[in-house]
C-alpha cells in the first residue's frame, strides 16, 4: 500500500533490463529465490528514481482472516513449516482438469497467524496490505489452496465470463450462486470454499509505504 504517489506512476511504463551476477564459475551459480530478487529489484529501482521513502501506520482497508467452518488438517508438530507452489502430499493438481485454477499453494505446519501472512505474499492481485489472524485458532495445521491469479479472474470479469471476480474488494460469488462456468475461482472464494474461512474487509491502521521523493525519469545505465 502507496501513500504520496505521483499520478504518472500509474500511467507511466518502462522495460526493466538488469542481470544478476554470479560468485560461481562461468556465472553458472544456483538458481536466485524469488524474494531475494524482489529485494534486488527494489533496490534497483530506489537508485535509479532516486527514491526516498518511509513506512508509517495509517488507517487503511485491510483484511483479516475469521473462521466460519475451519477445513484445515493437524499439522505433524515435528514436520518442517513450510508452503510450496505445487501439489500437496496426495499428488492431486486440480490445474490439470482445470488450468483456470492456475495457482496451487500446499502449506504444512503453520499457524493461523502464518497463514495470513502466506496468503497476503502469494495473492497479487487480491490482497495489498497485512491479514490479521481473527480467528482465535490455535495450533498449526496443514493444507493445499487452488484458486485462479487475479488477472485470470479479472480478465474474464471484464469480458463477461461470469462473476468469478470478487476482485480485491472481496467474494462476490462465496455462497456458489454465481460461479464461472469456467472453474474460475477467486482467492476469496477459495479460502471460504477450501478452508472454511473467511478474508473480512476492516479499516484499521496499516503499514504504508509513504513515498517522500521520486524522480520521473530514471537515471541513464
Amino acid at each position: 500500500m502507496l501513500a504520496g504517489a505521483p499520478k504518472w506512476l500509474d500511467s507511466d511504463r518502462f522495460d526493466i533490463l538488469a542481470k544478476a551476477v554470479s560468485d560461481a564459475p562461468g556465472g553458472d551459480g544456483p538458481r536466485i529465490e524469488i524474494e531475494d530478487l524482489r529485494q534486488m529489484l527494489q533496490a534497483l529501482l530506489i537508485d535509479r528514481f532516486k527514491m526516498k521513502t518511509h513506512m508509517e501506520d495509517r488507517p487503511v482497508s485491510a483484511y483479516t482472516l475469521i473462521a466460519v467452518n475451519p477445513k484445515l488438517r493437524k499439522a505433524d508438530p515435528l514436520s518442517r513449516t513450510r508452503c510450496k507452489e505445487g501439489p500437496g502430499p496426495d499428488g492431486k493438481d486440480p490445474r490439470v482438469a482445470t488450468p483456470v485454477l492456475n495457482r496451487l499453494l500446499s502449506c504444512q505446519n503453520m499457524t493461523m497467524g502464518q497463514i495470513g501472512d502466506e496468503l497476503q505474499r502469494v495473492a497479487g492481485g487480491y490482497i495489498y496490505g497485512p491479514v490479521l489472524d481473527g480467528t482465535g485458532i490455535k495450533g498449526s495445521w496443514d493444507f493445499t489452496l487452488s484458486f485462479s491469479s487475479a488477472d485470470q479472474t479479472k480478465a474474464r470479469a471484464a469480458g463477461g465470463g461470469g462473476a468469478a471476480g470478487g476482485g480485491a474488494g472481496g467474494s462476490s460469488s462465496s455462497d456458489g450462486a454465481a460461479s464461472d462456468p469456467s472453474g474460475a475461482l477467486t482467492l476469496f472464494d477459495a479460502v471460504s470454499r477450501q478452508l472454511g474461512l473467511k478474508l473480512e474487509k476492516q479499516r484499521r491502521p496499516a503499514p504504508v509505504l509513504v513515498i517522500d521523493h521520486i524522480e520521473e525519469k530514471p537515471t541513464e545505465n
